[in-house]
C-alpha cells in the first residue's frame, strides 16, 4: 500500500471512530474546517517548528530564477496584491517576507535587476525593514524607485511602514510611518499600495482584531502627495471579513480604485461575500467613499453563490477597470459554517467597460474523496493575480492562480500547488484553456524535497512578450505559519513566461519622431503626437522651466506606431513648459507655451 493510501485509510478510520457524519454526496460537497475559513492574521503562530534542509544536490523542478530564499512560505493572508513591479526602464523589483530561521528571524527582503544592470544581491536580496517586519507589498515611483509597504506588529506597537528607495535598485530605503489608526482602537496593519501617475502613494489597510470586540474588520485609506513625508489622516472606507482590500491606479488617467470583499448581510464566517469597489476619478476626492459599487449582487433570487475572501484588480491601458475573484456555491444559513460545492467553484472576471461577469477555471469535483488538504485560507483557486498587455486598444487579460491536483500530495497530506495561467483576448468575454506555468508535481514528497508552488504575484503588465511571475517554491507543502508542514529553505522564484500577442498589426513608421504640440500656444488643453519605430517602454512627461516635473502623461510599454496624448493643463499656471519623450534608447524634448 502506498504512503498516500495508508494516510487516507488512517484518516478515514479516525473519522469513523469519532462518530463524525460523512456527507451523503461527497463528490459535490465537503464541510470545510474552521481553519480553512476566513483568516484574520490573528491565528496562532507556532514559535518553534521542525526544520528540514533540502537534500544535497536536489534539483528544483519549478521553473524560474532565484531572487532569494525564505522559511516563511506564507506571504499573505488573503488577497495576494503585488510583490513584483516593472519600472519605466524595464527594471524588475521584488519584495517578500524573509526568514532564515523560522520563529527567530523575520524581515522584508528586496531584490532587483534590469536590462542594463544585474542584481546587486544575486540570489539573496537585501533586508530593508526593522527586524520582525512582514507581509510586504510593492509599487514603483515615476522615477523608477521601488516603494514598499509592510507591517511591524509587536503587541501594543502595531504599525505600518512605507519605504522608498533612494535611487533605482539602490536598496537603501527612506522609511516612513503613515498613520494606521481609525480613532484609538482600530489598528490597521495589513497594507496594500499603488503609486498613481502623479507619483502619489495611495494606501489601504485592514485592521487586526487583537483585543477588540467587533465582528467586522475596518478598511482604512491614507495618501501621501510627497513621497511619504506626510500623509492624510487614516479615513474609514468600509468593513470586510478578512484581509481582502487592495488599491489600484490607472496609468492613463487619474483614477484610483479600492476593491474588496464585503460580507453579505451580517454573515461573519468570511465565506459569503460580495465584491465591491469605490473609485476616485482624480485620486484625491473620495466623496466620503461613496458610492460603493456592488458588482456581484450575490444572493439575488435566493441563490447561494458567494465570493470567497480574495480579489485582484487593475486598470488596463484603455482606462478600463478589471476585477478578478473566486466564488462558489454554498449551503447552510447565514452565520453558519458553510459547506462548499467544489465542482461549482470558479474564478470570475468583471470589467467596467462591459459591466459584465464571465466565469472560468472550473475545478475537479472529485477532490473531497481523493484529494488532500489545501491548507488554511486556501480555496480551490487561490493567490491569483491579474495582468494586461500595456498597449492602448489591447483587450488581452491574463490571470495566474494556484490550484491543485488530486494526485499530487505531500507525504504529510498537504496539496502541492501548481501555478496556472488563463488568457482572454477580448477583455474577459471568453477565455483560453488553462496552462500550467510551473508543472512540478512531487507526489508523496518528504519535507525539504517538495515543489509546492504558491503565493504568486504577476506584474501589472507584460513586457517583451512575457508575463512576469514571482512566487514561493515551498519545499514542504502547507503554510508553516498555520502549523502546516515544516520549516524549509524555500526559493523565491522569478519566471518570465512567454505569452502570445493577438494585437492587430500596426503600420511601422519610417522614423522616430516627436511632433510639436498643437495648438501652440494653447489655453488649457493641447495634443502631443509621437511615433515609435519599435515597441518600447515610454515615458512622456511635462516639466516647468526649473526642471520640476509637472505631469506624467505616459509611463509604460507602447507598441510601434503613431500615438497621441492630450495634456489638460487647467490646474497649471501660464508659462513656458517642456515635454520630454523617453524610450529605451531615445530622449527628445520640445517646448510649448501655455497662455490663459
Amino acid at each position: 500500500m502506498t504512503k498516500k493510501l495508508l494516510f487516507l485509510t488512517i484518516l478515514l478510520a479516525l473519522t469513523l471512530l469519532s462518530g463524525s457524519v460523512i456527507a451523503a454526496d461527497l463528490v459535490k460537497m465537503q464541510q470545510m474546517s474552521n481553519s480553512s475559513l476566513r483568516l484574520t492574521g490573528e491565528e496562532f503562530v507556532p514559535g518553534v517548528v521542525p526544520y528540514y534542509p533540502s537534500a544535497p544536490g536536489l534539483i528544483c523542478q519549478s521553473p524560474g530564477d532565484t531572487m532569494g530564499f525564505t522559511q516563511y512560505d506564507y506571504q499573505t493572508n488573503a488577497s495576494t496584491g503585488r510583490r513584483i513591479v516593472i519600472d519605466s526602464q524595464g527594471g524588475m523589483h521584488f519584495d517578500w517576507m524573509w526568514s532564515d530561521q523560522y520563529g527567530v528571524t523575520r524581515n522584508i527582503r528586496y531584490n532587483c535587476f534590469g536590462p542594463s544592470f544585474p542584481s546587486p544581491w544575486p540570489g539573496e536580496g537585501v533586508s530593508i525593514g526593522k527586524a520582525g517586519s512582514g507581509y510586504p507589498q510593492i509599487s514603483v515611483s515615476i522615477d523608477d524607485r521601488a516603494v514598499c509597504a509592510w507591517h511591524y506588529a509587536p503587541t501594543g506597537a502595531e504599525s505600518v511602514y512605507v519605504g522608498r528607495d533612494v535611487f533605482q535598485c539602490q536598496g537603501t530605503f527612506d522609511t516612513r510611518r503613515p498613520p494606521n489608526r481609525i480613532g484609538t482602537l482600530n489598528k490597521l496593519i495589513w497594507p496594500y499600495i499603488t503609486i498613481d501617475r502623479n507619483n502619489r502613494i495611495q494606501l489601504v489597510a485592514t485592521t487586526t482584531v487583537t483585543g477588540l470586540a467587533y465582528s467586522y474588520e475596518p478598511i482604512g485609506y491614507t495618501r501621501s502627495n510627497n513621497g511619504g513625508t506626510t500623509w492624510t489622516a487614516m479615513a474609514p472606507v468600509d468593513t470586510t471579513r478578512g484581509i481582502s482590500a487592495v488599491i489600484v491606479s490607472s496609468k492613463v488617467s487619474d483614477k484610483v480604485a479600492i476593491v474588496y470583499c464585503h460580507p453579505y448581510l451580517n454573515d461573519t464566517t468570511g465565506g459569503r461575500n460580495n465584491i465591491y469597489y469605490i473609485q476616485s476619478t482624480d485620486g484625491i476626492t473620495w466623496n466620503s467613499f461613496l458610492p460603493k459599487t456592488n458588482i456581484t449582487n450575490y444572493h439575488r433570487n435566493n441563490d447561494s453563490l458567494y465570493a470567497w475572501e480574495e480579489v485582484s484588480a487593475l486598470y488596463d491601458y484603455n482606462d478600463n477597470l478589471h476585477i478578478v475573484w473566486n466564488a462558489q456555491y454554498t449551503s447552510g444559513p447565514i452565520n453558519s459554517t458553510p459547506s462548499f460545492y467544489y465542482g461549482r467553484a470558479h474564478l470570475y472576471h468583471w470589467d467596467a467597460t462591459s459591466n459584465s461577469i464571465s466565469s472560468f477555471a472550473s475545478f475537479d469535483s472529485t477532490w473531497p474523496q481523493e484529494g488532500c488538504d489545501m491548507g488554511a485560507g486556501n480555496f480551490v483557486f487561490t493567490r491569483f493575480s491579474v495582468s494586461v498587455h500595456p498597449t492602448v486598444g489591447s483587450q488581452q487579460v491574463f490571470v495566474a492562480y494556484t490550484s491543485w491536483d488530486t494526485s499530487d500530495c505531500s507525504n504529510t497530506g498537504f496539496a502541492n500547488g501548481d501555478i496556472y495561467l488563463q488568457q482572454s483576448n477580448d477583455n474577459g468575454a471568453t477565455w483560453l484553456p488553462k496552462v500550467n506555468m510551473t508543472a512540478s508535481p512531487t507526489p508523496l514528497c518528504e519535507a525539504g524535497d517538495c515543489d509546492a508552488d504558491n503565493w504568486s504575484s504577476l506584474s501589472e503588465y507584460t513586457l517583451n512578450s512575457n508575463l512576469h511571475l514571482f512566487y514561493v517554491n515551498d519545499k514542504d507543502a502547507g503554510a508553516v505559519v498555520q502549523t502546516e508542514g515544516a520549516a524549509t529553505d524555500n526559493p523565491m522564484l522569478y519566471l518570465a513566461f512567454p505569452v502570445t500577442s493577438v494585437d492587430e498589426d500596426i503600420p511601422q513608421p519610417k522614423n522616430f519622431s516627436l511632433a510639436q504640440n498643437y495648438p501652440n500656444p494653447f489655453n488649457a488643453r493641447t495634443n502631443i503626437d509621437f511615433e515609435l519605430t519599435k515597441g518600447s517602454m515610454v515615458n512622456l512627461s511635462v516639466y516647468d522651466i526649473t526642471g520640476a516635473r509637472v505631469s506624467t502623461l505616459v509611463n509604460g510599454k507602447l507598441d510601434a506606431g503613431r500615438h497621441q496624448v492630450n495634456w489638460d493643463a487647467n490646474g497649471v499656471a501660464s508659462g513656458v513648459y517642456f515635454y520630454t519623450l523617453r524610450t529605451n534608447d531615445t530622449e527628445v524634448t520640445k517646448k510649448m507655451t501655455l497662455l490663459k
